[in-house]
């Protein structure tokens, strides 16, 4: 058995199919080139195990930096896509893969990110993953939507705005924090991505999504990057537009302001955090984006 570096010359191909016939059936080479390639913040990190010249293992930990006004960086990585094949299982390839992986590339990343399901979770937390200071709750609200006042405006964000610029005005760490992240990771054409402009011209950059949820149609509240104290007012901008006074969102530090006339707790967003020689601050934020759809 060995244990190298992934060749993204070489490998792709039968990553591709290892993943197809073990973890996602509909998994695709176009894919994994947008997702571990053409990442904004660079190449994910991967490991593969072979057999005999065959790929039987492999991991992937995407580089997944937060950012705060100032432009500090924080590294982090997250694991994805890791399988291994039936037949190789039992042999402790995969836990070799994950150490060998974050052994080999220590010096890369300050903290590790992970979305556990319910029965992954608890087993985290014993290998000394750590939960966020602020409790993450999904949530469904019913707020009064309202149109555009005189010197408002709520525009679609072009393909053409691509700059890496920061966004926010707060001193929250959020992930990628510029167009050039939200064009990368919204490119799916279910989300929405556009911009709010108040009538002092502040700025705020929404990402959401229609769904129904119980049946109703409710707007899905993804990312916000900007002047966060304009969020009441452009969710109720967005309602608006879509005809519906139902909202979904993760309250988080950032959108915990948000006053429904109502709301109802869904269930607990399972995030844990790890460091590397790092300490986890207070102010980095997860989004419901960060949990969902492609990634």
């Amino acid at each position: 058995m060995e244990f190298r570096e992934t060749d993204y010359h070489k490998d792709i191909d039968e990553i591709v199919l290892l993943i197809r016939k073990n973890l996602q059936p509909n998994y695709t080479k176009e894919f994994l080139i947008w997702k571990h390639l053409n990442n904004p913040f660079g190449s994910s990190i991967s490991m593969v195990a072979t057999n005999q010249g065959v790929i039987v293992g492999v991991v992937f930990y995407m580089r997944y930096n937060f950012f705060n006004r100032k432009g500090e960086r924080i590294k982090c990585i997250r694991p994805f896509d890791a399988c291994t094949s039936p037949d190789m299982r039992g042999k402790g390839i995969f836990k070799k893969l994950m150490t060998k992986g974050l052994e080999r590339y220590k010096n890369d990343y300050q903290i590790l990110l992970a979305n556990p399901n319910s029965n992954s979770h608890p087993e985290f937390l014993k290998l000394g993953w750590k939960e966020p200071k602020h409790n993450y709750i999904y949530k469904f609200g019913l707020i009064v939507p309202k149109k555009l006042k005189m010197g408002e405006s709520l525009m679609d964000i072009t393909k053409s705005e691509n700059s890496s610029d920061i966004l926010s005005s707060s001193n929250l760490f959020q992930v990628g924090n510029s167009l050039k992240f939200i064009q990368w990771r919204y490119n799916d054409s279910n989300y929405k991505k556009v911009k709010y402009k108040s009538s002092d011209q502040k700025l705020l950059y929404v990402i959401y999504r229609k769904d129904r949820i119980k049946g109703i149609p409710t707007v899905v509240l993804c990312d916000t990057y900007g002047d966060n104290e304009l969020l009441q007012r452009a969710v109720k901008r967005i309602l608006a537009k879509e005809k519906t006074p139902f909202v979904y969102f993760l309250e988080n530090p950032i959108n915990k302001e948000i006053s429904p006339v109502f709301s109802l707790k869904h269930k607990k967003a399972l995030i844990v955090f790890k460091g590397n020689d790092y300490n986890i601050p207070k102010n980095l934020v997860v989004s419901l984006g960060d949990l969902e759809g492609k990634l």
